[in-house]
């Protein structure tokens, strides 16, 4: 609700065209507007404030539905990852120590490759002229006065309130609750046997196995801890730990998308976009680990 009030109470108050003016010479490069700079600089705080004010640009006509997938696969690089960052940090660095500082290097570079595919994708497939039009669209809206702003911050408060919060519950709720039903089902316990009988043992470390059935079956913390006790306990190299926390990483990618990520994606856009964001940004993110991960792999 809070994250929802923010985005109404900047694009309201017409806060999102100075916020604009921070990344607009990135944005010009990707050929994105300053609805999409506005979004990008919100992504450092909050995802749904971001994609809520993409969403409404485009229900406006603001945006093209083009734009609006190329920023908001943009904002899953850095400003993503940026936002977690602290918290990755003050988990994995105290726990697998040097293995964890090459992680995050591996998976920052991951995060850097999908925005600068991102943009590199705006600046191929998006049109030239479509920052000129915005800006147009814009001085033909003239100086909007205080009242006219608290307005609008009051009508875009409504309807996020009333509508966006109402639906992203409305998908939210019964997807965890299916998440504890195969949880009491032990469904994640099947997932654990399977994930261990797929892994090719003689490719990767029998005891690395664990780690990554820690991460896929409970959180990342649980699965920091057992790489960094079989790292300090000489049971997993250096190497072999990042590549662990790697796989780990890739293999629960899903998971965490259903648990965390449907949920608000289902109710700020519209199902089927919601649906179709999803996968292309979970693909993209694991194609870029991938690909980070193997240039640390082929160098050192």
């Amino acid at each position: 609700g809070f994250t929802l009030g923010l985005s109404a109470l900047v694009e309201g108050m017409g806060w999102s065209r100075a916020v604009a003016r921070i990344s607009r010479p990135l944005m010009r490069f990707g050929r994105l507007g300053d609805q999409a700079g506005a979004a990008f600089t919100a992504a450092f705080l909050s995802g749904v404030a971001s994609n809520t004010i993409l969403w409404n640009a485009y229900e406006e006509g603001r945006i093209s539905r083009r734009e609006m997938f190329v920023a908001v696969l943009m904002n899953l690089g850095l400003p993503s990852y940026t936002l977690h960052l602290p918290t990755t940090v003050a988990i994995i660095v105290p726990l697998v120590g040097p293995a964890g500082l090459i992680y995050i290097s591996i998976t920052l570079c991951a995060a850097l490759i999908r925005t600068v595919v991102v943009l590199s994708y705006g600046r191929l497939f998006l049109p030239p002229t479509h920052m000129s039009l915005l800006k147009i669209q814009e001085e033909e809206r003239g100086p909007e006065n205080k009242e006219e702003r608290w307005r609008r911050v009051k009508i875009l408060m409504r309807r996020y309130l009333r509508q966006r919060l109402g639906k992203i519950a409305v998908f939210t709720v019964p997807i965890y609750l299916g998440v504890i039903l195969l949880q009491q089902g032990g469904f994640f316990e099947w997932l654990q046997e399977a994930s261990v009988a797929m892994i090719p043992i003689h490719a990767f470390p029998v005891e690395g196995v664990s780690v990554v059935v820690f991460t896929i079956v409970t959180e990342f913390t649980a699965g920091a801890a057992a790489a960094g006790a079989m790292l300090s306990s000489h049971i997993l190299t250096v190497k072999e730990t990042v590549l662990a926390l790697v796989l780990g990483n890739i293999v629960a990618t899903p998971f965490r998308a259903i648990r965390h990520q449907l949920p608000r994606y289902l109710g700020i856009f519209q199902p089927k976009t919601g649906f179709e964001i999803l996968l292309l940004g979970q693909g993209l993110r694991i194609v870029s680990v991938i690909g980070a991960a193997g240039l640390y792999f082929m160098l050192w």
